[in-house]
């Protein structure tokens, strides 16, 4: 709903309008009639229609049903992401006066959940939402909708001549409808949808040191006064490091966690709002300034590329490369300048040379051994590479680019990996970036 009324979805902020006044005007009503509290009636329902509006109004009426409902595997990441917590936020005002109108917070909590299920089948299915079903938006609701309830029932305890009742009866109770009324809603949406297995990819909230690191890398790229609105972070998997996101007014950075490094940012004006005509020399100098003050180490030792952008305002990307005994390193570092000579972007990886076993394999002798495994294929491109396997060893390798003939099937652009130091195929071929 935030996001939506961000986007100016003034037809939700009607929709929203009538149906609340609608709502409230009923649930008073019927309140007085049942002799219940009137303002909790009320309440319960001023947390639980604007929930129900904001999930199911159609916020793409031309987009087609999605069919695919998203299993997530991870539901601890995705619980701590930004958008498991408004879930869970948004639920819990719903658990907690529902709980206290009805006087059964075990009854409340399994109903928020059975509801949230049925939204997120209803997104799946309905054409015209623009939704997406997620199980992690389903844990998150059900998990927020247990702490309202368990609330209501620790305030009722402390503060009420008549606290709230959880009987084990009622547990036994509800959780055969939680089952059934689970096991019903999937046999319904099942059939007509794909699921999908997923990890999860939402970024969660930074901790105290990673905003730190985000704080002092926000001000050396944007000065003292500079202010981040937003850190975030992404775990690593499979070894990998995690990332920390930081963005403000002036721009944004990732920085390689926990290493601490800004491996891309945008600090300046995307090239079409900044046109002009730039040299190479211009774009060179603009550049190395750049990267005197925040990768120093990208200078020394390498060699340097400028290449222009075409169809983006005289803009040209500068380069920074290292080879040792011909083979290309993998530190680098690129930047983009606009054609009014500032820098827009950069993208950067700081890797200290590593040790390799010498070389034997010519390029001659590694582009016949990809040919000749794609007999009629051209080379288009030959590069000798440090490159890393999936133990973290680095090897010589020669990454050969091949371009098949058309025929029968249209062209492919192929590669190679082919080791450096004794000319076996290390991966085959893949399909290149045109492929």
């Amino acid at each position: 709903m935030i996001r939506a009324v961000l986007n100016n979805e003034s037809g939700l902020l009607w929709a929203l309008l009538v149906t609340l006044t609608a709502s409230v005007a009923l649930a008073a009503a019927t309140a007085r009639r049942l002799s219940a509290p009137v303002l909790l009636a009320v309440l319960a329902v001023v947390s639980t229609v604007p929930v129900l509006v904001a999930t199911l109004y159609p916020v793409h009426p031309g987009a087609p049903a999605p069919l695919v409902c998203t299993v997530q595997r991870d539901l601890i990441g995705a619980m701590s992401s930004t958008q498991g917590l408004m879930n869970i936020a948004l639920f819990v005002p719903a658990g907690f006066f529902v709980a206290l109108l009805s006087r059964r917070p075990v009854s409340t909590g399994v109903g928020l959940a059975l509801l949230s299920a049925v939204v997120e089948a209803v997104q799946a299915v309905t054409p015209g939402a623009g939704r997406s079903c997620d199980t992690a938006d389903l844990w998150d609701n059900a998990l927020g909708a247990a702490l309202g309830c368990g609330l209501a029932f620790l305030w009722s305890r402390r503060n009420s001549d008549r606290p709230l009742l959880a009987s084990r009866r009622e547990a036994a109770r509800g959780s055969i409808v939680l089952g059934g009324g689970s096991a019903l809603i999937a046999l319904a949406v099942v059939p007509f949808v794909t699921v999908v297995p997923a990890d999860a990819t939402e970024n969660t909230l930074a901790g105290p040191a990673q905003k730190a690191a985000a704080a002092k890398a926000f001000q050396e790229f944007f000065g003292p006064a500079a202010t981040s609105t937003s850190v975030q972070y992404v775990a690593g998997s499979f070894g990998q490091p995690g990332t920390v996101s930081v963005t403000g007014a002036a721009g944004s950075l990732t920085l390689d966690w926990p290493a601490d490094e800004a491996v891309t940012g945008l600090v300046g004006p995307v090239p079409d709002q900044a046109p002009g005509e730039l040299s190479d020399d211009a774009a060179l100098a603009s550049a190395t300034r750049f990267a005197q003050a925040h990768f120093p180490w990208a200078l020394s030792g390498s060699y340097t590329r400028t290449d222009p952008q075409p169809n983006a305002g005289g803009a040209r990307t500068v380069q920074w490369r290292s080879r040792v005994d011909g083979v290309l390193m993998p530190m680098r570092l690129d930047v983009l300048v606009t054609g009014s000579g500032r820098v827009s972007s950069f993208s950067a990886r700081h890797v200290e040379p590593p040790v390799l076993p010498r070389t034997t394999v010519t390029e001659e002798a590694a582009r016949n051994t990809a040919t000749g495994a794609h007999p009629g294929a051209a080379v288009t491109s030959a590069e000798l590479l440090a490159q890393a396997d999936p133990a973290g060893v680095w090897h010589p390798r020669w990454m050969i680019g091949l371009r098949t003939p058309e025929g029968q099937q249209k062209a492919m652009l192929l590669v190679v990996t082919i080791d450096a130091t004794n000319g076996t195929v290390v991966t085959g071929s893949r399909p290149g970036p045109n492929g």
